[in-house]
């Protein structure tokens, strides 16, 4: 089910899943855009958090397995492909985010 103006597919790893329906089944994903900038402008990542957005009306919301993911609205994926990993960061859990449409 896809509330939204955008059709996204999801792919999760095994690990990311278990993490996300043992912490809750909600994900938002959003940019997150560096305060310092270069030559070529500021940074840009997706930022992923286990908790519905605080402004949902800036995002679209979809259904998966038993998961609510929210979509920041002006976010472009290749493919229309999101990839969600469990954090390879030794001592910190969590989720990221690939996928993001760059130019």
């Amino acid at each position: 089910m896809m509330i939204g103006n955008t059709n996204l597919t999801f792919h999760f790893s095994e690990k990311a899943l278990d993490w996300v329906k043992r912490e809750g089944k909600v994900v938002t994903v959003g940019l997150f855009e560096s305060a310092t900038k270069c030559c070529v402008g500021s940074v840009q990542e997706l930022q992923v958090h286990l908790k519905k957005p605080s402004n949902s009306g800036r995002f679209s919301m979809y259904q998966y397995d038993e998961i609510v993911i929210f979509v920041e609205k002006s976010l472009t994926f290749k493919n229309n492909e999101v990839q969600f990993q469990l954090s390879k960061i030794p001592f910190f859990k969590g989720i990221t985010a690939t996928g993001l449409k760059r130019f």
